[in-house]
């Protein structure tokens, strides 16, 4: 398979991951205007409770995939790592939710957003495969199909139900549905199952070098959901909603920042592995100061034209929070330069430091939620989303500069040692 230029496979993933992501904002949207401020918060509140159960299993296996560069492992062993790991998620989900005391609609609401979600992390392993041959092509393609089919499902039984469980139940049939009809048949095209059985040695290795990702994702999960569930302890479901509502447009921002750094991942993992520093340092510096001005953009939007964009895309109700809007846009822009920092280091295979790093997210979070959102409201959990995304900035931007200093130093003894 032929790759695509870096140009081509960026502006392949901006319109796959633009289009994906307007579809789920859509979703929200469409709870938001046909259902209820509550309806939002059952939803967004399935996603985070199960968010960081599926992410601790998934253990950022596209990216491993995608950053292979030496083929270490077949994408068998990848595929049957991602099946154990997938029955796991789905028994500590259940117990989560009776521990939790969810009953009834709540609880089948929030098992099967968490199925969804697993789905979606196959399909992402597939993405793997094609982000790591440089054809962003078929990855954009799939989006835009998953993305315009599930708020189109969405919408339909929502206006025809009025039921926040049957729409659930549709979107995660369809995304199940179109697993097995698109992207299987595309992995087999790739002869990706060459190898004749599973290797469990293979196997066992993936998982303990994918596990450290698997807990900074989990962590990271935890990390943003974290003022959601003190929201929901302080305030109830409905500020959830509402509070979620609001995010989901930054969410929606970082989406195509994610499908900017997936696209040059493999590119920036190509660099450093062939010790090849300032073209990765040029790379990466560059991206940085993309995802500023992409924020700045938003802050002056969220400023401008605000309550018009939050009445028109949900109801005038969200209107009266946007200046909690305009401080969580502040957030998206430490987030989104984040981002790319963070891709950075994945990149670069540098794995093991990543948990520590997640844990210093997260406490600090918890302690700034507990402070401030019981005494401030939503204002608060936006004030603790700036400060915790300025804090992940921080400390990945330190990271990266210190693995790249001591690759420098590396090669250049190594480079002074031969040369004699």
């Amino acid at each position: 398979m032929v790759p695509l230029s870096l140009k081509r496979n960026v502006s392949y993933m901006l319109l796959g991951n633009l289009i994906y992501a307007l579809s789920q904002w859509g979703i929200i949207m469409v709870l938001a205007k046909l259902g209820s401020p509550k309806m939002v918060g059952g939803f967004t509140l399935g996603l985070a409770i199960t968010a960081p159960i599926i992410l601790i299993f998934d253990l950022q296996l596209r990216s491993v995939l995608a950053t292979d560069t030496k083929e270490e492992f077949s994408f068998r062993s990848y595929l049957t790592l991602k099946g154990i790991n997938s029955l796991l998620a789905i028994l500590v989900l259940g117990i989560v939710i009776i521990l939790g005391g969810y009953q009834g609609q709540a609880a089948v609401v929030i098992f099967l957003v968490g199925i969804t979600k697993l789905i979606e992390s196959v399909i992402e392993l597939h993405y793997g495969l094609f982000q790591k041959q440089e054809r962003m092509d078929m990855i954009a393609k799939s989006l835009i199909i998953r993305g315009c089919t599930s708020v189109f499902i969405v919408a339909v039984l929502i206006t025809f139900t009025h039921s926040l469980l049957v729409a659930v139940a549709g979107f995660s049939l369809s995304w199940l549905g179109l697993l097995i009809i698109l992207e299987i048949p595309k992995v087999k095209k790739l002869d990706a199952f060459h190898a004749s059985s599973v290797n469990v040695q293979a196997v066992k290795k993936l998982f303990l070098t994918s596990f450290p990702l698997g807990l900074v994702m989990m962590m990271m999960s935890l990390y943003g959901n974290i003022p959601r569930y003190v929201i929901e302890h302080a305030a109830g479901t409905e500020a959830v909603g509402y509070f979620s509502a609001l995010f989901y447009i930054v969410t929606a921002g970082n989406l195509v920042i994610n499908a900017i750094g997936q696209t040059i991942s493999p590119r920036l993992a190509n660099y450093f592995n062939n010790e090849e520093y300032t073209p990765f340092s040029r790379l990466l510096t560059k991206f940085i100061c993309f995802g500023f001005i992409y924020g700045l953009f938003g802050i002056l939007a969220a400023l401008l034209i605000g309550k018009q964009v939050l009445s028109i895309f949900y109801t005038h109700d969200y209107a009266q929070y946007n200046k909690v809007f305009v401080l969580l846009m502040v957030a998206g822009t430490l987030l989104y330069s984040g981002s790319f920092v963070g891709i950075a280091l994945t990149a670069m295979r540098k794995f093991s430091i990543q948990p520590l790093l997640s844990i210093i997210w997260v406490l600090s979070t918890i302690v700034l939620s507990v402070l401030l959102i019981p005494r401030y409201g939503l204002t608060g959990a936006a004030v603790v989303t700036i400060m915790t995304a300025a804090i992940q900035l921080l400390t990945l931007a330190v990271t990266v500069l210190w693995y790249l200093s001591k690759a420098k130093k590396h090669h250049n003894l190594t480079t002074t040692y031969t040369s004699n």
